[in-house]
């Protein structure tokens, strides 16, 4: 997973149910209180009670102003809930919420912004992992640093030594959150978390936590992303049998990628626009002659806007095999059944459509070398 994706879910945001002064609650929702006081001398004209969905669309809830020092926010709860304040123009803090009342005192005096929560023990267990994440993003920012100035000097045993470091600190870092997550009481907290530590990469670890956390959270929306996540990702996993994609080639005849069942079958996701795809493809190509008399195929799926744009990279590539799209960028519905959030990427079926090896696994000589295994 890419950590700018990653670190972006990693904000942490919410989701609410505000209702009016004059309706009344659903069965099951509770008003509470969010006291918020603050001791400093910055300028908070604005601070905005904010709501995410679970996909992840914002939306304001309420917004207020200091008085003395002082906000309070009345809202009715459902379930447990992600909250964000926010301090407009300046920072924001991220809150769970469920039938407690709140009390918050930020003390930014020594511009710190420093904040304590009473009444929520799941917003301390968040607190507790972002601290984690951020110390850890802390020494990867310094990591990738040393990195690049390591490549431009062409000094690759010192950008081997860093890579390996990198590899070392991330691998302690992801044992460290997991044995943490695993020990926090059931919390929300726990759940978004697998919106950073990638669930494809640790799909065991979230197994487990689905176990635990199903009896109390079934209802709970973001538990239902959660649960469906992983149960789209666990239908692309090693040993899966590939989901079936049906979309048009360049003359607008569709294909599915169960008609080539009996091969070796690469589906990769390209396009045009795509320039490391592009220099993939020379690869893709040579281990295509190659292997081809033995039972491999290629089933390429475009991530193109245009039809131009597809049809054209195809000619320049001399791409010989099956190629097709629904032109709708990452938006494509095939890109979307396979949890494709960047190109290129690629899944080796077996004859029994059964998805073997994927990704990285695939890149440059490891296709090769992959294909040279099956075919001997």
């Amino acid at each position: 997973m890419q950590f700018h994706k990653a670190f972006n879910v990693l904000l942490f945001i919410s989701f609410l149910i505000f209702l009016s002064c004059g309706e009344n609650p659903s069965n099951g929702t509770e008003k509470i209180k969010i006291s918020v006081k603050i001791d400093g001398s910055g300028n908070y004209d604005e601070v905005r009670l904010q709501k995410v969905n679970s996909d992840y669309s914002i939306e304001l809830v309420e917004s207020a102003n200091f008085v003395e020092d002082e906000i309070e926010f009345n809202i009715f709860v459902f379930e447990s809930t992600l909250f964000r304040l926010d301090f407009m123009g300046y920072t924001s803090l991220d809150l769970i919420l469920d039938k407690s009342d709140v009390d918050i005192f930020v003390d930014d005096s020594n511009s710190l912004f420093e904040f304590t929560v009473n009444g929520s023990d799941d917003t301390e267990i968040l607190k507790s992992i972002e601290n984690k994440i951020t110390n850890y993003r802390s020494e990867i920012r310094e990591l990738n640093i040393n990195f690049v100035e390591a490549s431009q000097n062409r000094d690759f045993e010192l950008v081997n030594s860093i890579q390996s470091e990198f590899d070392f600190k991330k691998n302690q870092f992801e044992l460290s959150l997991k044995d943490y997550l695993s020990s926090a009481k059931s919390s929300l907290a726990v759940l978004v978390t697998a919106d950073y530590l990638d669930i494809e990469e640790n799909l065991t670890f979230w197994e487990t936590i689905y176990n635990n956390y199903t009896e109390e959270f079934k209802d709970n929306s973001y538990f239902k992303n959660f649960e469906n996540k992983l149960i789209k990702i666990k239908s692309i996993s090693i040993g899966s049998v590939a989901p079936d994609i049906i979309l048009n080639d360049t003359s607008g005849v569709p294909i599915s990628l169960a008609s080539l069942r009996g091969k070796y079958v690469l589906l990769d996701f390209w396009a045009a626009w795509c320039r490391p795809c592009r220099e993939e493809n020379p690869n893709i190509v040579e281990n295509y002659n190659n292997y081809k008399s033995y039972g491999f195929d290629v089933y390429q799926v475009s991530l193109d806007r245009t039809k131009e744009d597809w049809v054209r990279g195809i000619k320049q590539d001399k791409l010989p095999w099956i190629n097709v799209s629904d032109l709708k960028y990452y938006q494509s519905e095939a890109a979307e059944l396979y949890n494709v959030d960047r190109i290129p990427s690629a899944f080796l079926l077996d004859p029994d459509g059964k998805i073997i090896a994927k990704h990285t696994d695939l890149r440059g000589p490891n296709l090769s070398r992959k294909l040279a295994e099956i075919f001997n």
